[in-house]
């Protein structure tokens, strides 16, 4: 790949994007809090988006804590140079504009608790995290001011409370239920959600678009240079200088290929698009994708199972503001098996509690559960040499099924949501129950982990590549297991730690 985009009439950037500016590759979450970080520190940033500056708009309004308008987008799956493998009804979400699936999310932000580290380090060498919650905890401390979060701030052992901005309580009638959950060791808290405030009106087809809240304004202050439409193909390794001199991108307007100088990379593409770009970055020096020395890059692809309940009650329930369920302490699951239950609510059960005279409460509930599985080798990103994509690049072959462990999971917690009603005497029947296929719940992660070993991961204990000093892994690529919860926070929690190192390191001249 290296003599191949060598020989390319490649036009190299040098109005800011210098040997001593950081790349960051995507506007996403993790992308944004890098991008924020970084800049906040007076570090010279080029952030690459491969979507037009047109492409995030919408609209989302918001009136005493319910939406009322959400304008954006239909989400797509991508299927361009694409072969699934594994389970054949794996689904690929990805949205090429600025904010990525932040165009599209539900916006929960639970942090991962104590539970979820312990959790990999009970199942062995392979899925210990190379930190554990207390040295996460102070980043998502700064994090999550940005995000302005409603939620609760009571702390539970499976949920820590965050730093949230509009306090919430559940309803009077969730009350015996939690009631009951907390005699079995489970928490039944308010969901955690960036709303910003209970009235507000967001020009992004959700309310909270880490591009629109966080990129934006600093590109307003001249802070940061974003260039729209670029598409990242390679990672330049210089075996001389011992590190990555320039990202190799190509217009995808104008189709040329251009090389950025840089100091530092921070790539936050998504699991999957991160993995592709470090894949295709070969070279003499590794000649099986950028930093891959024990074969691991693009391996232990994890995801979220997620089941669709739907039950029926003796007695209306609330449902605003949402519930979290969370999942069973860890003496009653499996290594890395559990789910939570995330209650549904939205404007449409409002309109229809409301016709039944029992505004904010409906004899139904609904609810998604996320579950877990245990990363595997076996589940991988990999390039598919037979498919060519526009930008010039390979396909993409995906590999990844659920073992069955994971929807026994979802299943053991259905059961336990049943229970839980049952016992406060709400005649709980189910009426809908569904597993939905690979990838329904858009939080692929772990195809760039973190680990102590180059042997089970690519990235050290700040998110830094082990074989290359000047590459951060700043999206959900780098989860060394997953929890279930959204990955979302997680994400930019260790971006902005890893990035904090990063600005230390440039300071002093270690990188």
């Amino acid at each position: 790949m290296e003599e191949c985009y060598s020989q390319l009439n490649l036009h190299s950037q040098s109005d800011r994007a210098h040997d001593d500016t950081v790349v960051v590759i995507g506007s996403g979450p993790a992308g944004a809090a890098a991008a924020v970080q970084l800049t906040g520190a007076g570090v010279n940033v080029t952030l690459l988006e491969a979507g037009l500056a047109a492409d995030a708009r919408g609209l989302t309004a918001r009136i005493g804590g319910l939406t009322v308008v959400r304008v954006h987008r239909p989400i797509r799956t991508r299927t361009e140079g694409l072969t699934i493998t594994g389970d054949p009804s794996t689904i690929l979400y990805e949205d090429i504009a600025p904010g990525g699936l932040t165009n599209h999310w539900s916006c929960a932000v639970p942090r991962f608790s104590v539970d979820d580290f312990l959790d990999g380090r009970r199942a062995g060498e392979a899925f210990t995290w190379p930190l554990d919650y207390a040295e996460l905890e102070p980043w998502y401390e700064r994090v999550e001011p940005l995000l302005k979060i409603s939620g609760t701030t009571t702390s539970l052992p499976q949920l820590p409370a965050g730093r949230v901005s509009d306090v919430l309580s559940l309803g009077s009638t969730w009350r015996d239920i939690a009631t009951a959950a907390q005699s079995e060791g489970q928490a039944v808290v308010p969901v955690p959600y960036v709303y910003g405030a209970r009235t507000t009106l967001t020009a992004s087809g959700t309310v909270f678009n880490s591009f629109v809240r966080l990129v934006k304004p600093i590109a307003r202050a001249g802070r940061i240079d974003v260039r729209y439409g670029k598409s990242v193909t390679q990672l330049e390794w210089s075996g001389a200088a011992r590190r990555v001199t320039s990202v190799i991108v190509r217009d995808r307007q104008t189709g040329a290929d251009e090389r950025v100088r840089c100091r530092a990379v921070v790539v936050a593409a998504g699991a999957v698009n991160t993995a592709k770009i470090l894949l295709q970055s070969t070279s003499a020096d590794f000649p099986e994708g950028l930093g891959n020395t024990h074969g691991v890059l693009g391996r232990y692809l994890h995801d979220h199972p997620i089941g669709k309940l739907v039950i029926d009650l003796n007695a209306p329930l609330a449902f605003t503001p949402a519930a979290y369920i969370s999942r069973l302490a860890l003496g009653r699951t499996r290594p890395l098996y559990a789910a939570s239950a995330l209650q549904w609510s939205g404007v449409q059960h409002f309109v229809r509690s409301a016709l039944q005279g029992r505004p904010g409460r409906l004899r139904s509930a609904g609810f998604s559960l996320f579950g877990t599985m245990a990363p595997a080798a076996e589940n991988f990103v990999a390039l598919d040499g037979s498919k060519r994509l526009d930008d010039g690049t390979p396909g993409l072959r995906l590999h990844i099924a659920y073992p069955p462990e994971s929807p026994a999971a979802l299943e053991a917690t259905r059961d336990q949501v049943v229970h839980l009603l049952d016992r406060v005497k709400l005649k709980p029947k189910v009426a809908v129950w569904t597993i939905d296929p690979v990838g329904s719940a858009i939080h692929f992660a772990g195809s760039c982990r973190m680990h102590a070993s180059p042997k089970f991961g690519m990235l050290d204990e700040w998110n830094r590549m082990h074989a290359v000093r000047n590459v951060l892994v700043a999206d959900s690529a780098a989860f060394t297991t997953g929890s279930e919860k959204n990955p979302v926070l997680t994400a930019m929690a260790l971006a902005w730690r890893g990035c904090d190192k990063l600005v230390e390191d440039l300071r002093s001249g270690a990188i």
